[in-house]
């Protein structure tokens, strides 16, 4: 008997037989501990009552399985009182009491479960020299102890979807460290609240703009300093100023890369010469700058006047609510939509050339032409459960039908009609599309297809929320081609006056000027814009927070690095993770 620098063991063990074959190699282990202490009382026993042998798996060795034959000794406790009276003694350093695998050979195969889903992990584990089964692996994973609760000063707190757009959880993050401290089963006040009171040495908490987390750190650490995370301020800007662009885009430029003397825009974005409306922006700026010098202040924070009617306007729309303003606008978005394609029609345009030209689908282009009206959106119920179709239940006649090879998306859609489908065809439609990926490809049959009405594309105005990044993005971070859009959108008077504001607010934030960002707001107030007014609202109810924010280095940043780990977590595990799981995958990461 004698050990082996390959197959370290504890004291007080010896290796005895070994059997080698060409796949395994089986080692015998005896113990020789002169005593055992019993599990239920302590005391120690050296009455050996009888041998048995357990079988335990190791680390593998030399690409081989290595099995541990552990000859155990039961032992006699001799305390009367104790109700165990036959115990086996316990090898605590080697393998705990019950297992089949060694301590060694669980660390290893925690850890590949921690790199990888467990069905990968399943057939990872025969290259390795192990064999595991994906809900072995899942239980051991589960058995993982939580980590020790350190004290934490910085914490950073942020939301991530469990299900998105159905159910959320909290990730709490030590921000000095950029360790996540724990996942929590919601997002709301009541759900961090328990966390937060015990750790009362939390002195810095930094957060999204939610108003549940601010509620929490209030109650449970008013002595803590909230900062809200300059990432989240940016964007609740830019989501601001799409709203604003959803109103105005008439007035943003066209995608291609057009010299600017060709493009015609003007207040309404109808209309007007390009010359006028540059004499009148170089009037506006001299004005400006006659200003600027007589106040000794930048041209930046000078803001052009607006003309009445438009500020009449913007009074209008702060009467209605958010709700009803944001209905508003979508509307008027596709009311005008409508009347673009009446106008082209009129103007003898197929309806092929008209989705072409205007980027819309030709199904939508003949239900505006065949409406005798504009076509109002039907109110929702709002009955339906989440995460459910109508064609659930057809599916496997489908894919029955379609197996047999029947591909027509018309015939299917009659047979599951006359079986009750009350769905639309568009949703079969999308099922079929996709199935139809899996077919092999074959040669195009019948006559060659219609030549193009049009040789060239038609142009089609920038989109809300590209030219909103636009007015946020650093001058110097622009492309030529959006350069020449920011200049096409400033010919506007009030997308100018929102694009200083912007640049300024960013620049502010950036260089952490928090002595100007009271001026900035009381300007951006009183330029009577009803969604500039609206974010400005939203950051005086914050606006410790925001001030913090302007002014302290902590940010948000690290925090949102682990949510977008924990959300390729769950894509790893096919999104079927259960919290516990999560949580052990994001605190015990390899």
């Amino acid at each position: 008997m004698e050990t082996s620098p390959f197959l370290p063991l504890p004291e007080g063990m010896l290796i005895g037989q070994v059997e080698l074959t060409a796949a395994q190699l089986t080692v015998e282990v005896i113990s020789t501990q002169p005593f055992a202490h019993c599990p239920g009382c302590g005391s120690p026993s050296d009455h050996v009552h009888c041998h048995y042998q357990r079988t335990v798996h190791d680390v593998p060795c030399g690409g081989r399985h290595v099995v541990l034959r552990l000859c155990v000794r039961k032992f006699v406790c001799r305390t009367a009182t104790c109700p165990r009276k036959v115990f086996a003694e316990r090898l605590p350093e080697l393998v705990q009491p019950w297992a089949r695998v060694s301590n060694r050979l669980l660390e290893e195969l925690q850890a590949v479960g921690l790199s990888a889903s467990a069905e990968v992990s399943e057939r990872l584990a025969p290259r390795l020299g192990m064999q595991v089964k994906a809900s072995t692996l899942l239980r051991y994973l589960r058995a993982l102890p939580p980590p020790s609760d350190a004290p934490v000063r910085v914490l950073g707190i942020d939301d991530f979807a469990l299900r998105r757009g159905d159910c959320y959880g909290t990730i709490l993050v030590n921000l000095e460290t950029g360790r996540p401290l724990d996942l929590l089963p919601d997002r709301t006040a009541d759900a961090v609240l328990p966390w937060l009171k015990r750790h009362q040495e939390i002195d810095v908490v930094s957060r999204d703009r939610a108003s549940a987390y601010a509620d929490a750190v209030k109650r449970a650490l008013p002595h803590a300093t909230q900062i809200a995370d300059r990432y989240h301020l940016v964007q609740n800007l830019r989501e601001h100023l799409q709203r604003f662009l959803d109103r105005k885009r008439t007035c943003l430029p066209q995608i291609e890369d057009i010299p600017l003397q060709a493009v015609s825009t003007s207040h309404q974005g109808l209309g007007g010469s390009v010359n006028d409306q540059m004499d009148t922006v170089t009037s506006n700026v001299s004005a400006g700058s006659s200003q600027a010098e007589r106040t000794d202040q930048p041209l930046e924070t000078v803001q052009p006047e607006l003309p009445q009617e438009l500020m009449g306007r913007e009074m209008e729309l702060t009467c209605l609510t958010y709700a009803e303003r944001k209905k508003k606008i979508s509307r008027d978005k596709r009311s005008a939509r409508y009347e673009q394609v009446l106008a082209l029609h009129r103007a003898g345009m197929g309806q092929r050339a008209i989705g072409r030209s205007l980027q819309m689908s030709r199904r939508i282009v003949q239900r505006f032409l065949t409406a005798d009206a504009f076509p109002e959106r039907a109110p929702g119920s709002g009955l339906r459960a989440p995460g459910k179709s109508k064609l659930d239940p057809y599916l496997g006649y489908l894919r029955e039908r379609w197996n047999a090879g029947e591909h027509s998306g018309s015939h299917l859609f009659g047979e599951i009609k006359q079986r009750g489908y009350t769905g639309s065809a568009s949703l079969l439609r999308h099922v079929l599309g996709e199935w139809r990926t899996e077919l092999p490809s074959r040669s195009r049959r019948g006559p060659p297809r219609k030549p193009r009405l049009s040789s060239t594309p038609s142009k089609r105005r920038l989109s809300s929320r590209g030219a909103a990044f636009l007015m946020i993005l650093s001058p110097s971070k622009l492309t030529k081609v959006q350069q020449q859009q920011v200049e096409q959108m400033n010919l506007n008077e009030e997308l100018r006056a929102v694009y200083l504001l912007s640049q300024e607010f960013v620049t502010l934030l950036k260089e952490r000027q928090v002595e100007a960002l009271d001026s900035w707001l009381k300007r951006a107030k009183e330029c009577h814009m009803s969604e500039l007014g609206s974010f400005v609202n939203g950051i005086r109810r914050d606006s410790a927070a925001v001030h913090a924010a302007f002014s302290l280095p902590w940010s948000n940043g690290t925090t949102e690095g682990h949510v977008n780990r924990l959300k390729f977590l769950k894509r790893q595990m096919f999104g079927r993770a259960h919290l516990d799981l999560l949580r052990v995958k994001v605190l015990h990461a390899v």
